[in-house]
């Protein structure tokens, strides 16, 4: 499998979504110190909460109308809000002006956009690849996007406090060209069948939209299969939550002859990770990918689970680096391979609306990694470190009963489900 092989909006989405990711990553990471300093923290975590509020609704309702309508002409509009969201926002902190509250809207106006089009995009990828593709796309896909949080991370540190007005015309500007791509360059995906299904449910939309999302709450397969995604999810958000109080209170080491301290040995964790994942991310998903999917996510989500519960309560230097190399390697293995199986799973016309809600579930394990902040303030580093084991057991079990089950064939909403190969 190469590149080039690939359907054209596949290419596309790739390159435009490296872009946006590494401009977004440089904005976003950022903001809540930005606006921490300029309304108080109390307003900034609550303006924080109501864009993630927000940017679920949105996703949920682009979901259901872009299985109905089309996912380009809603792509096209989502983007038109983000051109001018952040033309605005550029505006707001530039010589000429300078604007707290119109930078809180028109932060907000972006993250409702962005809400939009996450599931379409990904809708979108599994209408036109097959499976045999997806293990390539998906591997490539992460490799991008954890290349593009890096490089993005490294530019806001740079241009942020200093430079907002030429960061957020950056910002701007690619959010202007990947506009102009999508209207000319990127083609509609959704089949006839499903335009057909439009026109008949039109004039019921706002009933069944409800009906829609009932519909996936009661696909036990894929509901299983979220919860295994919420579980395995929130051993991440452990990473710069937990783990990195953690260290900063307990750790202290000497590496070839330098002082160490915990926010410095958990920067050297973050990244061995990162270098770890833009170095063998696409090779090593090509080769994982000639292996039978249930093995390859049963030895990975065993690999996730042990480094995170090691790095739950070592202070061993050396142990914390190798188990950080084991987790990368786990997550390397577990994370392509749960997205081809989600696109196995979900039916042909209501793709979006189930990425809609398979989206949801990293806000609810963001929600699970700050619970577990909290809950390391009352268990010892060792109950922590058995707590992430647990969840991790959990995550698997749940993920290997999902590929046991068959999902629900309801005709009057959708069609039997193609499932990945799970052999």
């Amino acid at each position: 499998m190469r590149y080039t092989d690939l359907h054209r909006n596949i290419q596309i989405r790739i390159i435009t979504d490296f872009f946006t990711d590494l401009t977004q990553k440089s904005i976003i990471p950022f903001m809540a110190v930005y606006l921490s300093l300029q309304i108080g923290a109390g307003w900034a975590g609550l303006l924080l909460t109501i864009n993630i509020i927000g940017s679920m609704l949105v996703g949920l309702w682009a979901g259901y109308w872009s299985d109905r309508i089309g996912r380009k002409k809603l792509m096209v509009i989502a983007q038109i809000l983000q051109v001018f969201a952040l033309f605005w926002l550029a505006a707001a902190n530039s010589p000429w002006l300078n604007s707290v509250p119109l930078t809180c809207w028109m932060f907000f106006l972006s993250s409702l956009s962005s809400g939009i089009t996450v599931p379409i995009a990904n809708a979108m990828i599994v209408d036109v690849s097959s499976e045999s593709e997806r293990h390539y796309v998906y591997g490539l896909q992460y490799w991008t996007t954890n290349a593009a949080i890096t490089i993005g991370a490294l530019m806001g540190g740079l241009l942020f406090e200093s430079f907002r007005f030429i960061l957020f015309s950056i910002v701007w500007v690619e959010s202007l060209v990947t506009l102009v791509i999508l209207l000319f360059y990127i083609h509609e995906t959704m089949g006839r069948r499903h335009t057909s299904l439009s026109h008949r449910t039109t004039s019921i939309a706002p009933k069944n939209i409800f009906y829609t999302y009932i519909d996936v709450l009661k696909d036990t397969r894929f509901m299983v299969f979220l919860t295994a995604t919420v579980l395995a999810v929130s051993l991440e958000f452990q990473l710069d939550k937990y783990i990195a109080v953690r260290l900063k209170n307990e750790f202290s080491a000497q590496l070839l002859h330098w002082n160490i301290t915990g926010l410095q040995m958990f920067s050297l964790i973050m990244a061995i990770n990162t270098v770890l994942v833009v170095l063998i991310a696409i090779p090593f998903t090509k080769w994982m990918g000639r292996f039978p999917s249930r093995k390859v996510m049963t030895v990975g989500m065993c690999l996730y689970t042990a480094g995170f519960a090691f790095l739950g309560f070592s202070n061993w230097t050396l142990l914390l680096i190798i188990c950080t190399v084991i987790l990368t390697v786990g997550e390397l293995m577990y994370s392509p391979v749960r997205q081809v199986l989600l696109a196995g799973m979900i039916p042909d016309t209501n793709r979006a609306a189930y990425m809609a809600v398979d989206g949801m579930s990293y806000n609810v394990a963001a929600l699970l990694g700050s619970l577990g902040l909290t809950l390391g303030a009352f268990l010892p580093s060792y109950g922590m470190a058995a707590l992430y084991a647990l969840l991790g057991i959990a995550s698997l079990f749940f993920f290997r009963r999902a590929l046991t089950l068959q999902s629900p064939v309801t005709p009057t909403h959708h069609d039997p489900v193609a499932c990945a190969d799970a052999s």
